[in-house]
This record gives structure tokens, C-alpha cells and sequence, in this order.
């Protein structure tokens, strides 16, 4: 008797399910974050309790989500190695500057046009779960800083502030870079997508 033997999953398939996944998680985590707020807040009331609620719902489902996803990253991270493997430092560059130009390297049926298609690919997939990873992280390590935003005592509301502003400026800054390396990816995988079509 035989058993079939299962396809690997494709990183867009696990992708597609690690996303599904991690809404739910940061929307549990956020309900959980809500009422772990209100609790606080019935404790020791005060003037800034919506930042006590905001900042308990943004550090719980910041950081579930963030690790939901990070748990997906070192499963990518295998595959995304698996194109490099046994490149020199030259073959590596070359990889990279033909997806940052989106030009297919030719032709299209050697190892490193190969290669090149399989990196932007799985960047195309892994890219943006890293970049959603990290502002989820940003956002949990923000959050507990909220309320402190309004705190009496001026340390701790000018250490939160200058935290939350150096977030900020960390998250507005990597955010287009790592955007416009997506796109380069996806570019490339469908104009190397054509060559290859071109040459059949």
C-alpha cells in the first residue's frame, strides 16, 4: 500500500493563511488588550484612562500579532536561503541589482535567472509579513507608552513621548523602502514571467 506523498506548501499559501491567522490573533489580542484596560482603569482611575485602554488594546494585539508573524518569518527563512545557496559574493549582487532594476536576467533558462525568479519571489511573499511584523512590534511597544503621554510626572512623559516619536519617525522612514522593495519583487517575478514566455 502506498501513500501519497503531499506537495510542499507554497510561501504564497503560507502567507495567505500566516495573514487569515494573524487577524484573528491581533483581533483577540485587542478585545483581550480592551478589557485588560478597563480593569486597570477601574483600579486606579484618572484622567487618561482612553490612553490606558488604547495603549492595553494596541501593546496586547501589537505584539500577538507581531509574533504570529514572526513565527511565519522563520518559516520562510529556510527558502529564502535556498536561492543563495552556493553564490559567490558577486553572484548574490548580481541577484539583487536585477530585481531592484526589474530586469529579468537572461536567458531565461539558466541557474541564476532561475535563481533570480525563486529570490523575488519569495521576497514579493516574505517582505511584506516582515514589514507588517515590525510595525506590529512598533505598535506593542507603543502602546504602553500612551498613557504616560499625560503622566504628572515630566520624566516619564517626556521618556514616553521621545519613545513614541522615535517609533514614529523609524516606522514613516522604513516603511516606503521596504514598500518599494515589494513592488520591485513583484515586478520582476511577472516581467521574468514573461521572458520565459517570450522564449518558449
Amino acid at each position: 500500500m502506498t501513500t501519497a506523498t503531499e506537495a510542499p506548501e507554497t510561501p504564497e499559501a503560507i502567507a495567505r493563511r500566516a495573514w487569515r491567522r494573524t487577524a484573528w490573533i491581533i483581533l483577540a489580542g485587542a478585545v483581550a488588550g480592551a478589557i485588560i484596560g478597563v480593569l486597570l482603569e477601574r483600579v486606579s482611575p484618572g484622567p487618561g484612562w482612553p490612553l490606558v485602554i488604547v495603549g492595553c488594546t494596541a501593546a496586547v494585539g501589537g505584539l500577538s500579532g507581531a509574533f504570529s508573524l514572526l513565527a511565519t518569518s522563520l518559516r520562510l527563512s529556510p527558502q529564502m536561503q535556498a536561492p543563495l545557496a552556493g553564490l559567490s559574493r558577486f553572484g548574490r549582487k548580481t541577484l539583487s541589482q536585477a530585481i531592484a532594476k526589474q530586469a529579468p536576467i537572461e536567458p531565461a533558462d539558466s541557474d541564476l535567472a532561475r535563481r533570480a525568479f525563486d529570490l523575488a519571489r519569495l521576497r514579493a511573499v516574505s517582505q511584506p509579513i516582515a514589514l507588517g511584523q515590525f510595525l506590529l512590534l512598533y505598535l506593542g511597544i507603543a502602546g504602553p507608552q500612551l498613557p504616560n503621554l499625560v503622566d504628572d510626572d515630566p520624566f516619564s512623559a517626556v521618556f514616553s513621548r521621545i519613545l513614541c516619536s522615535a517609533l514614529l519617525v523609524v516606522a514613516v522612514a522604513l516603511s516606503p523602502v521596504v514598500l518599494r522593495r515589494i513592488r520591485a519583487a513583484r515586478r520582476y517575478v511577472q516581467a521574468a514571467t514573461e521572458a520565459a514566455a517570450r522564449q518558449r
